[in-house]
């Protein structure tokens, strides 16, 4: 509550979360994909989990970013559960592997010549 009104009614705030749900909903599929790719130990499951690594590790950066302001810089004290969820986040978005070297992973598999982009679909490459 601020100023006798829940935080939700306030446009700015809602922005800010209709934003968050956009980023969290495109990285659901993406990991949901890397997670099968991996069951069935598909030949591109490296591409797809660097795919879901950058798609998660941003929406997470983003909803740690977006709880922290939409709070009002509260998470940044110990005595709430925010602060643990923030700092996960971080630390989440920095293992495994950088954002630059998971996009360079993808940027090759796109870009490569008779790659292929779908069921079925290649990528001719080329110019």
């Amino acid at each position: 509550m601020q100023f006798g009104q829940p935080i939700g009614a306030f446009q700015a705030v809602k922005h800010q979360l209709a934003n968050l749900k956009v980023a969290l909903g495109y990285a659901r599929p993406v990991v949901y994909r890397a997670a099968h790719s991996v069951a069935r130990r598909d030949a591109s499951r490296g591409v797809h989990v660097s795919h879901a690594k950058i798609a998660a590790g941003e929406a997470g950066a983003l909803a740690a970013r977006t709880a922290l302001q939409v709070h009002g810089a509260i998470g940044y004290t110990w005595e709430q559960d925010l602060h643990v969820w923030m700092r996960r986040a971080w630390s989440l978005e920095l293992a495994w592997g950088s954002g630059s070297f998971h996009r360079a992973r993808v940027a090759d598999f796109v870009l490569a010549p008779g790659a292929e982009i779908g069921p079925g679909t290649t990528f001719a490459g080329g110019n």
